[in-house]
């Protein structure tokens, strides 16, 4: 049994700062992002049903009175992407000595960062990977997992674009991803929560912080892929601009939807973040400063991860993307 008057206060106070210090670490489920969400916490079940639209045809013109106007052409009534919850969670320890020697706010602090980071990573780990195939556990392991010369475009594999050139002729890569925010789905099934437990025999306390969430495909056409060296800075053979305006030319092309403002998302790892840099001030990118502010643009992690505006795209850098891939070309 809990008897001390600091470890009650310090759970009190995680409890009370989990879930805004989750809401704003975690990057893909935001409205702007994946407006098609659901959250099922009040109901039975761990898996919901987005209807997808499995085909497109624009409106008929001169129609005739009394003519079909719904025809046949886009409906919501052929198939539909299951999306299932996943339990992710993080614990850590706190010690007696801990809130005996240390500042109080201090240890509130670390133990709230540490849970709510950890599972934000995860959560957004998770999505990006879905992106890629619909599968959010496949495994990418260079060398023994899957190969990046299966993002063909086909089935529910998202297209390569650059796979023929990324890297020369052999290498690994890192898959960035652009979408439309009409491409996924997502679902909570629990918000973060917190738990602590006493640990007698170790003179320490356990607490843990799980969510329950799943991400889902709702058009892979909606998703392109764009691959840089893994790691690399070096410009040779590496990733340039053009290749992300061919994902955007691609996503046009197919009728993806854009956000309010006419925008793609790019997510890009820190090394593209500095080959980009460069090439997208000279096509006039607006910088992070310029873009907006918190209420108009979304939650912290949003705001934290979007460095610029150019050709379509809101750039966002993220440490969550599906990195290291063997690239085997033909």
């Amino acid at each position: 049994m809990t008897t001390s008057a600091g470890i009650s206060d310090l759970y009190n106070a995680v409890i009370t700062d989990l879930i805004p210090f989750y809401s704003n670490a975690v990057l893909l489920p935001n409205s702007a992002l994946i407006p098609n969400s659901l959250n099922i916490a009040e109901g039975a079940g761990d898996t919901v049903q987005f209807p997808l639209q499995d085909s497109f045809s624009i409106a008929t013109s001169g129609l005739a009175e009394n003519a079909n106007v719904v025809g046949a052409g886009n409906n919501f009534t052929t198939s539909a992407s299951p999306i299932t919850a996943v339990k992710r969670g993080s614990g850590t320890f706190v010690t007696e000595e801990s809130l005996e020697d240390g500042q109080f706010d201090v240890v509130r602090n670390a133990v709230v960062s540490q849970l709510s980071r950890s599972v934000a990573q995860a959560t957004d780990q998770a999505g990006f990977a879905t992106m890629l195939n619909n599968v959010e556990t496949t495994d990418w392991t260079a060398g023994t997992g899957t190969d990046a010369n299966t993002l063909t475009g086909v089935g529910a594999n998202a297209l390569l674009i650059n796979q023929a050139t990324i890297g020369g002729a052999t290498g690994l890569v890192d898959l960035n991803t652009v979408f439309s925010p009409q491409a996924m789905g997502y679902m909570s099934k629990r918000d973060i929560t917190a738990k602590m437990e006493e640990d007698v025999q170790f003179d320490r306390y356990i607490m843990t912080g799980t969510v329950r969430n799943g991400f889902g495909q709702l058009r892979q056409d909606f998703i392109k892929v764009v691959g840089s060296i893994a790691g690399s800075l070096a410009s040779a053979n590496n990733v340039d601009l053009a290749d992300f305006a061919q994902a955007v030319a691609l996503l046009r092309a197919g009728n993806a939807p854009a956000d309010a403002s006419g925008f793609y998302y790019a997510a890009i790892t820190p090394q593209v973040e500095y080959l980009l840099s460069s090439e997208l001030n000279g096509v006039g990118g607006t910088g992070a400063s310029s873009i907006g502010s918190l209420s108009d643009i979304g939650n912290r992690a949003l705001l934290d991860a979007v460095i610029s505006e150019a050709i379509g795209i809101r750039w966002l850098r993220s440490n969550a993307l599906v990195t290291g891939v063997t690239n085997t070309i033909a």
